[in-house]
């Protein structure tokens, strides 16, 4: 029940996120207009793989994901910065085809089951050089969100017509991880391609694996849930757009 209370939390938490990258288009946009440097940012996004380490390797694959976000310089040198950004995992997925119900066996839907990890976090980064390439180092501190849902969609239907959370766990995650951002286009407004990888410690998590859920008899289910450490590395490819040097 306590879980089901706090990731309300962590929704709020990804919100904001989501809310800092889009107030840093203020600043980038009022700086490129008026030549000044008093506040600036960058908003930023990206793909990735995600590398389960140790105990969770044992038990999950490589999964893979993406996230946004954004930074605000600390400085009119830019090269301190406060970080903010949500992302999302999937390492684990499964559709079936099943009748739509007992009184309706003609009609076939998809039921899919996917395991996720979402993750909100904030923190300072530091960019050790300016120039066209910039290598930069970060960390940040957040919760992570361990959620298996599983949804029933029709043949044509771009959205679920139903789905339930059959398990989750909130934990508290740190990360820190650096990389590189290489200028490609130069102007009033900057774009960048954003090279980085970046360690993710989720501590001791409870989850579900791919075949975590047990059918019984009479349409019941049971969940298996495995408790270990759940660690892993992401690497990601991304852009940020930022104001102009």
């Amino acid at each position: 029940m306590m879980i089901r209370n706090v990731k309300k939390q962590l929704g709020g938490l990804l919100a904001a996120a989501v809310l800092v990258a889009a107030l840093l288009w203020t600043p980038v946009i009022g700086t490129a207009q008026s030549g000044t440097n008093r506040i600036a940012g960058e908003g930023f996004l990206w793909g990735q793989l995600a590398v389960p380490l140790g105990e969770f390797h044992d038990n999950v694959g490589l999964g893979g994901g993406g996230g946004l976000g954004g930074l605000l310089y600390l400085g009119d040198q830019r090269y301190a910065a406060l970080r903010a950004e949500g992302s999302f995992v999937i390492y684990g997925s499964e559709t079936v085809r099943r009748p739509l119900s007992p009184t309706v066996p003609f009609v076939d839907v998809d039921v899919e089951t996917t395991n996720s990890i979402l993750a909100a976090g904030v923190g300072p980064q530091v960019f050790l050089a300016n120039g066209p390439i910039r290598p930069y180092i970060y960390g940040t501190v957040g919760l992570s969100y361990f959620v298996t849902q599983t949804s029933v969609k029709g043949d044509h239907d771009d959205e679920p017509i139903a789905s339930t959370t059959n398990f989750d766990d909130l934990n508290l995650s740190l990360s820190g991880g650096g990389g590189f951002s290489v200028r490609v286009h130069e102007g009033d407004v900057s774009v960048n391609l954003d090279l980085s990888a970046v360690y993710n410690h989720n501590g001791l998590a409870e989850y579900l694996a791919e075949g975590g859920l047990r059918e019984l008899r009479g349409g019941r289910w049971v969940a298996d849930p495995i408790a270990s450490n759940a660690n892993l590395i992401t690497y990601r490819v991304g852009i940020t757009i930022g104001p102009g040097w």
